[in-house]
């Protein structure tokens, strides 16, 4: 049999106490709002409103630290997509929309175990880099954004032996973001749709999942 270099076995003894986490969630994005708006010149309100939206997001977490059994820390990287329909309103026309976030996030957590009962609070920024691709009545814009993102969770282990599944939810939102732009005539439309972010964008999300520790 071929020895196993002793200096490979030290490398290794790390990895062998490290602590991972995936995590698999179905989000429920809700996306601004326009406020009505008058368009000078012409009379006519605009305004813009978003459904709940629809998605996935998928996290994978390793342990930094522990301080025994009630608090741990872990950085994680994940992928997110999110979508919803809507609708911008000029006049007495209506025109369909379409959100669409999509990209890579890379955050740290805190675990806050209460002893004994397999419940976990959850505390963690995620910084998110998305394409922004926004939709209204066939014109089309894609942005770059990159948005600081406050999760608050629990989850609650699942009683299985061996390896350590368990059930997640939080609520999520940006800790910074655009405000639409304000309308002052038709061509501001234009505006509206090519401002970074300031069509509509997501700004609050409550997400519900599965996971497993190994």
């Amino acid at each position: 049999m071929r020895r196993i270099p002793f200096a490979l076995v030290l490398a290794s003894l790390p990895l062998a106490a490290q602590a991972w986490d995936i995590r698999a969630e179905i989000p429920f994005p809700k996306g601004q709002s326009l406020p009505s708006t008058l368009l000078a010149g012409t009379g006519d309100l605009a305004f813009g409103k978003l459904d709940t939206g629809r998605g996935g997001i998928l996290t994978l977490s390793h342990r930094m630290l522990r301080f025994g059994p009630v608090l741990k820390l872990e950085w994680h990287v994940e992928y997110t997509q999110l979508q919803a329909d809507g609708r911008l309103q000029v006049g007495t026309d209506h025109l369909g929309t379409d959100l669409r976030q999509r990209g890579a996030g890379l955050g740290i957590n805190a675990q806050f175990w209460i002893p004994f009962t397999g419940v976990a609070g959850e505390l963690g920024v995620t910084q998110r880099f998305h394409r922004y691709t926004y939709e209204a009545g066939g014109v089309e814009v894609k942005e770059d954004l990159s948005r600081p993102w406050l999760r608050v969770g629990a989850r609650v282990r699942l009683p299985f032996p061996v390896i350590k599944p368990y059930l997640a939810a939080s609520y999520q939102q940006p800790l910074s973001k655009d405000r639409p732009v304000a309308l002052g005539s038709v061509s501001d439309l234009q505006a509206l749709l090519t401002a970074q972010g300031s069509g509509q964008e997501f700004e609050r999300m409550w997400t519900f999942g599965v996971g497993l520790q190994f």
